[in-house]
Parts: C-alpha cells; sequence; structure tokens
C-alpha cells in the first residue's frame, strides 16, 4: 500500500515537473522572439529632429482647414496619425475674435437704436392691423422684453457665418441688423396676434 501511494505521488511530481520545463521552454522561446523584434529595430534607420524653430510673426494666415498629419515616421509611412483641424471656430491670432467683437458691438448699437427710435412707431402700426389699442408703458414693456433677447439672438448671427479679414464688417453688419430686425418684427407681430381685444 506504501508503495502504491508513492508510485502516485512520484507520477503527479513528475507530470507536475514535466509542465513547468513546458512552460520553461514556451517563456524562452518568447524571449528569443523578442530579442529578434529588438534587434531588428534597433537596424532601422530613424530621424533625429534637433530643433525646429517657427517664426509665427512673418506668417499671414487667412484660412485654416484641412488635415495635420502627425506622428509621421518616414521609413514607415502607414503609421500615420490624423488630427483633423476645422476652420470653425479657429481663432488665428485673435483677429476673428476681434472681428466678432467689433460686429456684436456695431449691430447691438444699432439695434438698440430701432428699439429707442423706431420699434415703437412698428408696435403701434401692428396694433391697427390687428385692431388693438396699447398705452405707452405696455409698448414699452414690449420693447424692453425684446431688448433682453436682442444680444443672444445677434451673437446667434455672428456664430452663424464665418469670417475673415477680406469681409467687409459694413455689408455684415447690415445683413444681421436685418435679420434680427425681421425677428424684432415678428416677435412683436407674433405677441399682438394672440393678445384679446379688450387688451388695454
Amino acid at each position: 500500500m506504501y508503495y502504491h501511494e508513492m508510485t502516485k505521488y512520484l507520477q503527479q511530481l513528475h507530470n507536475y515537473v514535466q509542465q513547468q520545463d513546458k512552460k520553461i521552454q514556451q517563456l524562452t522561446q518568447l524571449i528569443n522572439d523578442l530579442r529578434v523584434d529588438v534587434d531588428s529595430l534597433k537596424k532601422q534607420p530613424y530621424t533625429n529632429i534637433e530643433r525646429i524653430e517657427y517664426k509665427f510673426d512673418q506668417l499671414k494666415v487667412e484660412q485654416l482647414d484641412g488635415t495635420l498629419n502627425i506622428g509621421l515616421n518616414p521609413t514607415d509611412p502607414e503609421q500615420i496619425d490624423n488630427f483633423e483641424v476645422q476652420q470653425q471656430g479657429m481663432n488665428v491670432n485673435g483677429v476673428q475674435q476681434q472681428l466678432r467683437d467689433q460686429l456684436m458691438k456695431q449691430c447691438s448699437q444699432d439695434i438698440n437704436h430701432f428699439l429707442n427710435q423706431d420699434c415703437i412707431h412698428y408696435i403701434q402700426q401692428a396694433e391697427k392691423q390687428y385692431e388693438l389699442t396699447l398705452d405707452d408703458p405696455h409698448r414699452r414693456h414690449i420693447i424692453e422684453d425684446i431688448r433682453k433677447q436682442i444680444d443672444s439672438r445677434i451673437q446667434y448671427y455672428i456664430n452663424a457665418q464665418p469670417l475673415t479679414e477680406q469681409d467687409s464688417l459694413l455689408n455684415k453688419k447690415q445683413e444681421i441688423f436685418e435679420l434680427v430686425k425681421k425677428d424684432v418684427e415678428n416677435s412683436i407681430m407674433h405677441f399682438l396676434q394672440h393678445l384679446p381685444k379688450d387688451s388695454p
């Protein structure tokens, strides 16, 4: 009985040693493969770029779009990572932001002038069209309510179109002014349309 158990134990030990030996052979093969890979990488030519200097003050960028390739390896052109540069929203040397700020200021002045001078007459004309009569405080309330929303409407139309230095600010301002003015007129018409006839 003791002999039988001893034989069984030796058999298990033998199997375990064989498995370990197999594992060691696999690991040795893996190390050899890795050495071959490392050696082949060492033999490949590489590019060493010491220093790159950019003279941005000498560049004039008017439009920036397309694809910028990064991670280029001249010996292996298939390894290219793409980086998309979209023109929309790009602020090249702050020029576009300055144009937007300027346009915002000018449009805001023009629309406020319209609200202060001409809008009340437009409301009165619309009242006649819908057979309504509002008092002055009510008209002023409509105008002030619209005034609170004006900047966001101007900003919406400015953001909706790309700007470049070549664009005429006067033309863009007029274009945006007309769009915002139309929005103001439509909102007044819509408001009066849904106002009860016996309103003060």
